[in-house]
């Protein structure tokens, strides 16, 4: 199948997604949605979507997939003067989004009225030099909102689709439960692989700490969800290993590295509880996910992101860009495969650009195989943190604070942000700014005063400052 959504409807009155309110909806029904929405858009458009974890978000994403124009995707916690900026430079043909959400901000006029969303077609123009290989556009930056979007075409969906559901044996009695944003490529690729094999997604925006979350994993029989590392750290504190979870059959976990003692923890707990629990490694450059290690290999290869999925290769480069073979080599760790994206986008004018990666990802990734050929990163090249999966862009988050006078030296790790300062600033204002304009847990902001700021582009020493 070479287009994803093309065969949801031979799944029929199957029970496809449950609603917040658990109501179900069948794969007839957002079959049917999804067909009427496309017969109210003209082809050839570039349609927006303000997203969130809700039966009308995915029915529209689904509906503009599968019309094969392009779309751009959105969460709906991003900043509405952020997205007037996505719009003026994208210059979209439609977009879908909460009644609320621009209020009186965009031109056009609804062409579907849901119950929470509009349909709403703009006063812009048809793009006529888009490359017809773009299929949908992912943020890359996340919580800072930089307007660097990744492309992605219908092969490098469906070839990650169909490498996770065989890896993973997703099938149509599985039912999983959101954890994540829809518009954030891990949160997406859950959606994408289980309504692709007809399973049940229970949608849910509730965090781990509400009772609801949990009531809904008993009530729908959860058979697994996936994670962030925060996420599971949060789990760990929750002492999972005293739930009971008779249905729940395995867990997955990306985004980040999650630390070694929680992997014991996770590898122990899970092997008492029969579940299965697997690492995987991706990035939204690459559809996202790129590899797995084996639930049974997890103590073996503690740290390890395992091997690539099928038909796609790893490669480590050394500084000189030489490829090395030798283990335990460090080097920036390369990917080839079919789901690498296409290239970058900054505005529409990036869109009339077809397959520039060519296949080839630099992942930006420093890493070292071993003598069984299993990969393990051990830092980054560029000034990128993951926090909650989310990647952060640490040069925009010194230049915003830097705007508003604080001269500050952000830190790359995965876990927290950390920030040096050489002068008496107050650490709770910094973190304020962070929060209000990022949406950063405070609780995840570490700052830290020095004499003076190390080399910004290797921080060696920080393990003796934090």
């Amino acid at each position: 199948m070479d287009r994803l959504f093309e065969n949801l409807k031979k799944f029929k009155n199957k029970i496809a997604l449950i609603g917040p309110d658990n109501k179900k909806y069948s794969y007839r029904y957002i079959t049917e949605k999804a067909i009427y929405m496309n017969s109210k858009i003209e082809k050839g458009s570039l349609i927006l979507i303000i997203g969130s974890n809700n039966i009308e978000s995915i029915i529209g994403y689904i509906s503009f997939i599968k019309s094969n124009n392009v779309t751009l995707l959105l969460d709906k916690s991003f900043k509405v003067n952020y997205v007037n900026e996505i719009i003026k430079r994208y210059k979209p043909n439609y977009i879908f989004s909460p009644k609320e959400y621009f209020k009186k901000t965009t031109k056009g006029h609804s062409v579907i009225s849901g119950q929470d969303y509009n349909l709403v077609k703009t006063n812009f123009g048809k793009h006529k030099k888009i490359n017809k290989k773009n299929l949908l556009l992912l943020s890359t930056s996340g919580t800072t909102q930089n307007p660097k979007f990744v492309r992605l075409s219908k092969l490098n969906l469906v070839n990650n689709t169909n490498n996770i559901i065989s890896y993973l044996n997703i099938n149509p009695k599985h039912t999983t439960i959101t954890t994540m944003s829809m518009a954030y490529s891990y949160g997406l690729s859950i959606i994408n692989t289980h309504l692709f094999a007809g399973s049940k997604i229970v949608i849910n925006n509730e965090t781990i700490f509400d009772k609801r979350f949990w009531d809904k994993i008993y009530k729908f029989k959860v058979t697994s969800f996936g994670g962030v590392p925060q996420f599971y750290e949060l789990l760990k504190k929750l002492k999972f290993e005293k739930m009971h979870l008779p249905h729940l059959k395995y867990l997955t976990q990306a985004g980040g590295e999650l630390d070694k003692e929680s992997l014991k923890y996770f590898h122990y707990v899970c092997k008492k509880k029969k579940v299965k629990f697997y690492v995987m490694y991706g990035q939204t450059e690459a559809s996202p996910r790129m590899s797995y290690l084996e639930w049974n290999k997890l103590n073996l290869k503690l740290g390890s992101i395992g091997k690539p999925l099928k038909g796609s290769s790893f490669y480590i480069l050394d500084k000189k860009k030489r490829y090395v073979k030798k283990p335990y080599s460090i080097g920036e760790l390369i990917y080839t495969g079919k789901n690498v994206s296409l290239g970058y986008a900054n505005s529409e004018k990036d869109l009339h650009a077809g397959d520039i990666n060519k296949g080839k990802l630099f992942t930006g990734d420093l890493a070292y195989k071993d003598n069984d050929n299993y990969y393990y990163i051990v830092g980054r090249i560029n000034r990128i943190s993951k926090i909650f999966g989310i990647r952060i862009n640490l040069d925009d988050i010194e230049k915003y604070l830097k705007k508003n006078n604080f001269n500050v030296k952000c830190v790359p790790d995965n876990n927290y942000i950390k920030i040096l300062t050489k002068s008496e600033y107050n650490h709770e204002t910094i973190k304020n700014f962070i929060y209000n304009f990022y949406g950063i847990n405070k609780n995840y902001i570490i700052i830290s005063k020095v004499r003076q700021f190390m080399n910004s582009n290797y921080f060696k020493e920080v393990k003796k400052i934090f």
